[in-house]
């Protein structure tokens, strides 16, 4: 199944990644690809707010990915794929396979920030018996060495929080920073909105962000954005609002990406 837009010529590359390791909430995440992608097919391809049209956007989808066995290796297959796409759309699959997006984003770019939308700081050592769990996803990041600035985190443990007095965290509710110097990652956890506007989600977290909240943000960013990652979305537990959402995020990701610096230069 083709991404709404998706044609067979791509410096932007969709991924899915039917992945789905250490579970703390309600299983479900690994299909998600499948969902979003579905969920594609009732948005128009058209950005007002950019005006961008996706299918004028280089854009290809290669399919999904399927990783087995523990999230360390899996994050490691995600980062041997995304090594050889250019502009990486990943849509998940369970928030542990955007380390190996990372790693091979930094290896590549040498600085790099993620920009890291979730309910939760993944600030965890390890989880469920593993230190690659999605609930370690931040921790792992930062010792890549790339800078994370978290966006809309309302929860976590004492410890987690102590650990990212020293970080850059913006909470629902305040002004968030758009200009950026080094290249971006983003990394969208369903999670991270409201559970009104994404009920479709393993683990939901009340007081979270609107979609309108998001978009304004994510069309006003000033940087050049070099991948992207939309994880978590649930469709055993809700299977029609979210994936739209998601989907729509994915949208209007690859439109502004477009806009931040990849129109122009072509396909690898």
């Amino acid at each position: 199944m083709r991404f709404a837009g998706a044609g067979e010529r791509g410096s932007i590359t969709i991924v899915g990644v039917p992945y789905e390791g250490v579970i703390s909430g309600l299983p479900g995440a690994k299909e998600g690809p499948y969902h979003v992608r579905k969920a594609s097919y009732l948005l128009e391809t058209y950005v007002p707010e950019l005006g961008v049209d996706v299918r004028d956007v280089q854009l290809a989808d290669m399919g999904d990915v399927e990783p087995f066995g523990c999230p360390k290796k899996a994050a490691k297959e995600v980062e041997e794929v995304v090594t050889g796409v250019r502009y990486p759309v990943i849509i998940g699959g369970d928030h542990s396979i955007t380390v190996g997006a990372v790693r091979a984003l930094k290896k590549r770019y040498g600085e790099l920030r993620v920009l890291y939308l979730d309910a939760h700081l993944d600030l965890r050592e390890e989880y469920g018996g593993s230190a690659h769990s999605h609930a370690c996803t931040a921790a792992r990041i930062a010792e890549t060495g790339a800078h994370i600035s978290f966006f809309g985190v309302r929860s976590g443990t004492r410890e987690e929080w102590a650990g990212a007095e020293e970080m850059d965290v913006h909470r629902a509710g305040e002004r968030w920073p758009t200009e950026f110097r080094e290249p971006v990652y983003i990394t969208v956890d369903m999670d991270v909105f409201d559970p009104a506007f994404a009920p479709g989600v393993g683990t939901p977290e009340p007081a979270g962000i609107t979609p309108a909240e998001f978009f304004s943000w994510l069309h006003n960013i000033d940087a050049e954005i070099v991948g992207v990652d939309v994880v978590e979305t649930n469709p055993l537990v809700e299977g029609n609002i979210t994936p739209v959402l998601a989907a729509k995020v994915v949208r209007n990701v690859v439109a502004k990406m477009w806009l931040s610096g990849v129109q122009g230069k072509g396909a690898p």
